[in-house]
């Protein structure tokens, strides 16, 4: 009896009257929000800070809708070694990457025996700002610190085998190093992949290039794994910043002298993009110098790409689903003088 109860009291109300009844509820806007949008408070705040950072608070709201739409799936042509399709569309922004046609990609990807693969945009962007940054010497010695599960690995292993450079790999979880051996498998150049400690696997060597695809909350990517939200705790940034400082710290210091490093997160917090790359410049002093990522993304873009520029005077690129259609990326570029 109970249960028919509750039932015709929900009914009572449509589905948009209970949003708005809940939401008058709320104590604040980011109450009021967070009914709407279903985002946690903290994860909204954190969205408006990080939009105030680039003078774009007012894209708050679509930012929150976008979480909530579907992502459409997108496909990327490892460099060289595979085309688009051409009766595919491309998408605006990488060289790599096109929209599928609909319907289970994994035919595509199979017939090209991984040459092509299910890959965000904003995750190639990534890739390709550290192989793109600066012309490659041939010989150069590049490393993925955190490659799993392997997606940027194999952009970068195509790009390698293009310009005459080597590529390693390491990834700490046995498992998930598995994956990135299968990433690269479709790429014809050996990539050695480690299962070690990223903060101590760097100091194995000096490198030209190092991909910092560091671990983070994840709230880039919260469209496509929409639970992510409601699992990740404000507790859970500080733990993950402290890691993320010692990693870009270590790659910094296993450079050579002009080799570059891109460090990179899969969220827009503050405090896992801009606090971490701010520490590294301080703690470094003259010997680490910030590029500008935004100029470089936009050089290997296709289309105009709308990048705002951080009101910290930084040169970190930040991607938005709302705004670019990708995961919420950050990318910041940092070279050893």
């Amino acid at each position: 009896a109970r249960s028919r109860g509750s039932s015709r009291v929900v009914s009572e109300r449509t589905p948009q009257e209970w949003d708005e009844h809940l939401a008058a509820a709320a104590r604040s806007d980011d109450e009021r929000l967070a009914v709407r949008y279903a985002h946690p408070v903290w994860v909204i705040r954190a969205f408006r800070r990080a939009l105030a950072a680039e003078g774009r608070g007012d894209e708050l709201e679509a930012l929150l809708a976008a979480d909530n739409a579907a992502p459409v799936v997108t496909l990327a042509a490892l460099p060289g070694l595979a085309d688009r399709p051409a009766d595919a569309t491309p998408t605006p922004y990488s060289p790599l990457g096109f929209f599928s046609g609909g319907g289970d990609p994994g035919a595509l990807v199979a017939a090209s025996g991984g040459r092509v693969r299910v890959q965000d945009e904003g995750s190639q962007l990534a890739a390709l700002s550290l192989a793109r940054v600066q012309p490659v010497t041939a010989g150069e010695r590049w490393l993925d610190l955190c490659a799993a599960p392997g997606g940027k690995t194999a952009v970068l292993a195509a790009e390698a085998l293009a310009h005459g450079a080597t590529l390693e790999a390491n990834e700490l979880s046995p498992a998930r190093a598995g994956l990135v051996r299968d990433s690269v498998a479709a790429v014809p150049l050996p990539v050695p992949v480690s299962e070690e400690d990223g903060r101590t696997r760097a100091a194995h060597g000096r490198y030209d290039r190092i991909l910092v695809d560091a671990p983070c909350t994840g709230l880039g990517a919260l469209r496509r794994r929409p639970e992510a939200r409601w699992r990740k705790q404000p507790a859970d940034v500080p733990q993950l910043a402290s890691l993320q400082s010692e990693l870009l710290s270590a790659a910094l210091a296993a450079l050579r002298p002009g080799g570059v490093v891109a460090y990179v997160t899969c969220s827009p917090h503050l405090a896992e993009t801009a606090a971490i790359v701010a520490d590294a410049l301080r703690t470094h002093g003259d010997g680490v110098e910030e590029l500008d990522a935004r100029a470089t993304v936009a050089a290997i873009s296709e289309h105009p790409i709308d990048l705002a520029a951080p009101a910290d005077g930084s040169g970190r690129a930040q991607l938005w689903p709302h705004r670019h259609g990708t995961d919420a990326m950050s990318i910041s570029l940092l070279r050893r003088r």
